[in-house]
């Protein structure tokens, strides 16, 4: 099962890295083998199924990258964090950490009065998953993830514009 497992983290974690430069200071395999410690660790979930997983794994990495960026930019002060793009992906790096923190402080605010849009931001930014996909980890039609998806990128486009930008 180590392979199959592996090979997950793997894909889910290549999602992230693909477009980073080279000698980042968080590389594909140690982002895998952070996960899949913590999964390792997982001692009270009932695995039921490849969506079940995929959604735990999404928010592990989330939780690792997110942690990441926090202690890069620990002490760093001041300055509106930039536009992260959804529809091209997380992309990680020192660079664009700050805006990786802001989409989880947004993402954890979203989560705060509608959890499912918050699961499906997760699920396709940091799982990686299709709407199918997504749609069957949630046990959802897939057009309720497209919809649930249009308006949670249109909120949080709102929330994470730099600070003193009109909405136009």
């Amino acid at each position: 099962m180590v392979p199959l497992v592996e090979g997950e983290l793997r894909r889910i974690a290549h999602h992230y890295m693909r477009k980073e430069r080279q000698g980042h200071t968080l590389q594909t395999t140690a982002l895998v083998n952070e996960v899949y410690l913590k999964l390792v660790d997982q001692t009270q979930v009932n695995w039921q199924d490849r969506a079940q997983f995929l959604g735990i794994a999404a928010r592990l990495m989330r939780q690792i990258l997110v942690d990441h960026a926090r202690e890069l930019h620990r002490g760093k002060r001041g300055g509106g964090a930039p536009l992260l793009p959804l529809d091209e992906g997380l992309v990680f790096s020192t660079e664009r950490s700050a805006a990786l923190v802001a989409l989880d402080d947004a993402l954890n605010d979203l989560a705060g009065f509608d959890a499912r849009k918050a699961q499906i931001v997760e699920l396709r930014c940091f799982g990686g998953m299709t709407v199918a996909e997504a749609a069957e980890a949630l046990g959802v039609h897939p057009n309720t993830v497209i919809h649930d998806w249009g308006l949670a990128k249109a909120w949080l486009k709102h929330e994470l514009r730099p600070k003193g930008a009109h909405a136009g």
